[in-house]
């Protein structure tokens, strides 16, 4: 099978697609035949070794000092089920699914093996699968932060970084939990968000939201361009601050702030079928920035690294087909 390979750190072009073995699914293990994957911003990350300060040392110990320990990198996939181990009885050859091997990586391949009691998950009839796909790493990573940040019906959340695929998740799944939604981003896509649901939508070429006198219950940082030091006078009494991005000094400071959230977002089928559920019912729209064929993986790296993307960056596989979810051959 071909898989994109990152044999060591650097720009998007140390990416190449190569032969690999392909791999059998071993005991309670499902194979999946790509039909879709994404690059996002953990990938392009990792892949420069790009981590926030003083984060590298660890980020290393994790992925690997010299290269990547796991050279294929994707955090998610959708296709077809084509071999299952011993032992599974929730899903069969033929079923349509999406699953997340989060930093366990090894999803930009042509098949990729997900536990069953993992992040796997059938997509709604009807559905494609870049539609079940495209949202899900955002909306994990904000559904995680959300819920941990408590956020309740009524209350204020600013999001910075709001056009980002966790930014954009994170407005519409606040929206849905009753909160009042403003919303940082460019004017770009200022448009887009106050589409998604934002009720206010700040420009932050123009406007800093830190001196505006406004107050808000919950802040969330998908940037990593608003600590706390910065956001603090922005907070309302006992509000809470939802720091996904952070340096080392400041993720060591969260562990003194009770109303800091930081850390790893938990990837369960849980959440990722609450995801498809809420694309299901129209109140969440995947947010699609481009699709790129596997064989641009490279220019979808580059997308990427630009850091001016909406949403998701998208790859198909060969012969996938969107609707029917064929995967490749």
């Amino acid at each position: 099978m071909r898989a994109a390979v990152c044999g060591r750190y650097g720009p998007p072009e140390v990416v190449e697609i190569q032969e690999v073995p392909t791999p059998e699914p071993g005991d309670g293990e499902v194979r999946i035949a790509a039909t879709t994957t994404t690059v996002n911003s953990g990938d392009a990350r990792l892949r420069a070794m790009n981590v926030p300060r003083g984060m590298g040392p660890m980020a290393r110990v994790a992925v690997g000092f010299t290269k990547p320990r796991q050279p294929v990198f994707g955090f998610d996939v959708a296709g077809r089920v084509d071999a299952v181990g011993r032992g599974v009885t929730g899903f069969q050859i033929g079923d349509r699914v999406v699953g997340s091997r989060a930093l366990k990586l090894g999803c930009h391949a042509e098949r990729v093996i997900v536990a069953e009691d993992g992040a796997i998950v059938a997509i709604p009839e009807g559905m494609g699968d870049q539609e079940a796909l495209a949202p899900c790493f955002g909306g994990l990573t904000a559904l995680h932060y959300l819920e941990e940040g408590k956020l309740a019906s009524g209350q204020s959340l600013l999001v910075n970084g709001a056009s980002g695929a966790v930014g954009a998740a994170a407005v519409q799944l606040a929206k849905h939990m009753g909160a009042e939604v403003t919303a940082v981003c460019s004017a770009a896509h200022g448009e887009l968000i106050a589409d998604l649901g934002a009720d206010h939508v700040v420009d932050y070429a123009t406007e800093d939201f830190t001196g505006d006198g406004h107050r808000y219950d919950v802040i969330m940082d998908t940037h990593g361009n608003a600590p706390y030091a910065r956001i603090k006078g922005s907070l309302a009494p006992g509000g809470r601050f939802l720091m996904v991005v952070g340096d080392l000094l400041q993720t060591l400071g969260a562990a003194r702030h009770k109303n800091i959230v930081s850390g790893t977002s938990k990837t369960t089928a849980e959440g990722l079928r609450k995801i498809l559920e809420l694309v299901g019912t129209g109140e969440m729209r995947p947010v699609i920035d481009s699709v790129h064929p596997f064989d641009q993986i490279v220019e979808a790296h580059r997308r990427v690294d630009g850091g001016h993307k909406a949403g998701s960056v998208v790859v198909t596989f060969d012969g996938a087909n969107d609707e029917a979810g064929e995967g490749p051959s």
